[in-house]
């Protein structure tokens, strides 16, 4: 019996000594953020956003869904990570705007931001804490992280109070009210589109109403607004970076393509003009300009046509291009703000200034322009450089009209009609080219006494390897390589074989008697423009020259020709190494020349040649004369066919020799005219609306919907009372139970007898 009194003693005593422990120890312990925090919070509002088109606020409703989570913790620093989104109640679309994700890292006793911790470096109070007191607290501003991390605002401007302003029913509770807010600030320039100079700025206004014991927020109502300082916007963007496109036909003169029909290579172009700032300076901008031509496919046109990248100096106000600054002079578009009166334009077609004259207004969909129009004749925009022809080439002159629409308040161009054209004024083209190359094919039969007859081939490769000047006249040097085979055998026979070097007047196809490696006379081939006379023709066969004579004009293999013969019989000293004697030399070798060119498109020879066969075998002259060498020589009829091809694409050449033809031809304009006139209106509007103004362009009042405040007030009644529990009544019944043992203990006291 006594046993059990003295137990109930004992635990009468533990039950005094643990009580302060539940009131002191415990309960403190758990009044902190939980380690596994998970909550999700639901929030009504309304969002209105700056309509860039129509210059208004759109409202929408929206709901917010914010979602707290513990992700772990960092020694003694709880890590909490903070999603937020939202939609639009209508439709349920997403508002990629108000996504977030947040990282905090917080001491969950007092619920403070602990400095180097989370996403940004935070101090003051993420929420309010536990057990919160009636009194103002700093918290931290969410909102201005990202103006706090890009410098914008200091510690000070992010850090706001939330002022204690008394106790209200809540929810159904008893709760503390707090307000707080942000008066206007600066928080950085304006998002990606707008003017770098534009200002954004933000406020707010804020309410909770908090729990008392666990520091729960039961209820919120927030309100943000964001405004966009605008700069004057009658001035060239700083951050301008534009493409204007244009499309039509663009058609090239191509002049491989003679004797097709058509000249031009004619294409669907796409026309990019690029512009943009380079570099912002103090008076002027850098602005950099660039022309890229391509086709439809998107393959670029001809180099000759890109227009060059340059960079100059503009004056911003102005459009002029600035002196010292800048090759380029005048305007390089129009200004914002234009008159009725005459603009002097840079104009990349002539690399010079082109006059736009004002001819008056015209409404295009609605909306009015004034109009303007270049006009450019026959101005001298350099030479075209002929291929072969290093002494000549072909003056450029452009000729063409630009019609401007232009927006009068902004300067902005509606609509562009371009027509021109470059005409090249060409020289006299009847010279033989410096790049002249080809080869000859022929075919017949040779007879030579010590060999008998043979069915030959012959090789003619001609070549021009230098050009040289002879005072004014230039002289093309060539190699004439020619090469004679048997037919039978494929072997080279050397007797008709040789490789010699001419110098020929490009001008008269004439042979340069000082240049070469033998002095000559004569033609070396018919010139361009050859003459219905006779010529003196150097003859390789004798080493002398042989009249050429003209016979008449005919058509010959589908095309139209003078007719040429060389036809003698001479005595003449033949040097040929086998030879070395005079000779009676008979030809008859027939040309057909084509009279543009020049050009041999065929050729028949019938050669031979006798010598004193006493002379030739014992050194004494007599009348004995025999034949020892014949020939018979024409084109393959291949060969005749291509030197057609050629003289036709060659005759089409030469006719252009002192005449004027268009070698470029443009007509563009802007692809979608409606789009344009649409895109002016706007820009009309914006800078009549905008400039120099202060305009609301972020609305956001949101408030904690019903749901959550029944949420937020259970919750904090559930928290609430389990402090309550385990701070006070638990503390006072183990106080009661451990006075009521003690009673019992002395009550059960045994007596003395």
């Amino acid at each position: 019996m006594r046993g059990k009194r003295n137990a109930m003693a004992i635990v009468g005593l533990v039950f005094f000594i643990i009580a302060p422990s539940f009131s002191f120890v415990l309960t403190p312990s758990m009044k902190k953020i939980p380690d596994n925090l998970h909550q999700i919070i639901y929030y009504d509002g309304k969002l209105g956003m700056f309509n860039t088109t129509t210059l208004q606020m759109d409202y929408e409703e929206v709901e917010i869904k914010r979602e707290l989570t513990a992700i772990g913790k960092e020694g003694d620093v709880l890590m909490i990570r903070e999603d937020i989104s939202a939609i639009e109640k209508r439709t349920g679309k997403e508002i990629p705007d108000l996504h977030m994700t947040k990282i905090y890292g917080i001491d969950p006793y007092t619920s403070k931001n602990i400095p180097g911790y989370g996403d940004t470096s935070r101090i003051a109070q993420w929420i309010f804490p536990v057990g919160v007191k009636k009194k103002d607290y700093l918290v931290w501003n969410t909102d201005l992280d990202e103006a706090y991390s890009n410098g914008y605002v200091d510690v000070d401007d992010v850090v706001t109070v939330g002022y204690y302003r008394g106790e209200e029913m809540r929810g159904g509770i008893r709760t503390y009210k707090y307000i707080g807010g942000q008066d206007e600030i600066y928080i950085g320039p304006g998002p990606e589109g707008t003017p770098p100079e534009a200002n954004l700025s933000y406020e707010a206004e804020l309410t909770a109403w908090v729990d008392p014991e666990t520091g729960t927020i039961v209820d919120l109502d927030k309100h943000i607004i964001q405004y966009l300082s605008f700069p004057d916007l009658h001035v060239l963007p700083s951050n301008l970076n534009v493409t204007a496109i244009l499309i039509g036909n663009i058609s090239i003169f191509n002049i491989s393509k003679a004797g097709s029909g058509d000249w031009y290579d004619r294409y669907n172009a796409i026309v990019s003009n690029h512009l943009w700032v380079e570099e912002v300076k103090e008076d002027f901008y850098l602005v950099g300009s660039e022309t890229i031509i391509t086709d439809e496919k998107g393959k670029r046109l001809p180099e000759e046509l890109q227009g060059k990248k340059s960079i100059d100096a503009v004056n911003p106000r102005t459009m002029e291009y600035v002196p010292f600054f800048s090759e380029r002079e005048g305007l390089m578009t129009f200004p914002i703000g234009v008159e009725k009166k005459n603009y002097l334009l840079w104009d990349s077609d002539i690399k010079n200034t082109s006059l736009a004259q004002f001819i008056g207004e015209e409404s295009i969909g609605g909306l009015q322009t004034y109009k303007y129009v270049t006009k450019v004749s026959n101005y001298p925009v350099g030479k075209q450089e002929i291929e072969g022809m290093s002494d000549r080439w072909a003056s450029l002159y452009y000729t063409g009209n630009t019609t401007y629409w232009v927006e009068p308040s902004t300067g902005y161009i509606v609509n562009v009609e371009k027509k021109g054209e470059v005409k090249a004024q060409f020289p006299d083209l009847h010279v033989l080219p410096e790049n002249t190359e080809g080869t000859l094919e022929m075919e017949g039969e040779m007879w030579i006494i010590s060999q008998g007859k043979k069915e030959i081939a012959m090789t003619r490769h001609v070549k021009a390897i230098d050009v040289e000047y002879e005072g004014k006249n230039k002289v093309i040097i060539f190699e004439d390589n020619t090469t004679l085979y048997d037919k039978k055998t494929g072997k080279v026979i050397p007797e008709g074989s040789s490789v010699s070097i001419h110098g020929v007047y490009a001008e008269t196809a004439e042979e340069a008697p000082n240049y070469g490696d033998m002095e000559r006379e004569g033609l070396f081939t018919f010139p361009p423009g050859v003459e219905k006379k006779s010529y003196s023709m150097w003859n390789p066969e004798i080493y002398t020259s042989s009249p050429v004579q003209f016979v008449r004009e005919e058509d010959h293999a589908g095309v139209h020709t003078y007719l040429f013969k060389t036809e003698e019989t001479r005595k003449v000293f033949d040097p040929t190494p086998m030879i070395n004697q005079n000779v009676i030399y008979t030809t008859l070798t027939k040309y057909w020349v084509e009279p543009n060119t020049g050009l041999v498109i065929d050729m028949e020879k019938v050669s031979e040649k006798k010598v004193d066969i006493l002379n030739f075998l014992i050194g004494i002259p007599s009348p004995f004369w025999v034949r020892v060498y014949s020939i018979k020589l024409s084109f393959t009829d291949d060969m005749v066919e291509a030197l057609v091809e050629e003289a036709k694409k060659s005759r089409e050449l030469i006719k252009l020799s002192e005449n004027t033809i268009p070698v470029t031809k443009v007509e563009l304009t802007f692809p979608n005219l409606l789009e344009n006139v649409e895109l002016a209106k706007l820009q009309k509007k914006q800078i009549e609306r905008l400039s120099s103004k202060k305009v609301k362009v972020v609305d956001l009042h949101y408030w904690m919907s019903e749901k959550s405040v029944k949420e937020m007030v259970d919750m904090a009644e559930k928290a609430g009372f389990l402090l309550l529990l385990l701070g006070a009544i638990v503390p006072i019944l183990l106080v009661f139970l451990g006075i009521v043992l003690l009673a019992l203990w002395v009550v059960n006291k045994p007596r003395v007898i």
